[in-house]
């Protein structure tokens, strides 16, 4: 019994160790970034995927000098194709460019939908 009952103990101590070794380093937390390089394409796309749409403009330095970018919504047109003033209904999308590691990533800000970048090479913005 006496047995059974020291290898209770040292399985309990063992476990704990174990817990308390896991909590001693922290988990990386995504910080903003920019990128090394730059990237449009690539950042175009995921903002097109967390949009869900087929295509969307930036410009060629995004998330070179600054971690955010703000897309305004296209306005409503007429039939002649001219924009109809007072027709824009939604706010602009904002998004972030994150670290994690090493691996990027895009954030939406209102949502935290969050893309990883495949292929890009980001630092951390030192503000």
């Amino acid at each position: 019994m006496k047995v059974r009952r020291l290898t209770v103990i040292a399985f309990i101590t063992t476990a704990l160790s174990g817990c308390l070794a896991q909590s001693a380093e922290p988990t990386p937390k995504l910080q903003h970034a920019l990128l090394v390089t730059p990237n449009s394409i690539a950042v175009a796309n995921a903002i097109a995927s967390l949009l869900h749409s087929s295509q969307v403009q930036l410009a060629d330095d995004v998330f070179t000098t600054n971690s955010t970018v703000t897309l305004d919504k296209l306005n409503h047109k007429d039939s002649m194709g001219n924009p109809i003033m007072g027709k824009q209904l939604n706010m602009p999308d904002q998004f972030e460019l994150m670290i994690k590691g090493k691996q990027c990533f895009v954030r939406h800000i209102d949502s935290k939908a969050t893309q990883q970048l495949k292929g890009v090479q980001c630092k951390i913005n030192q503000l």
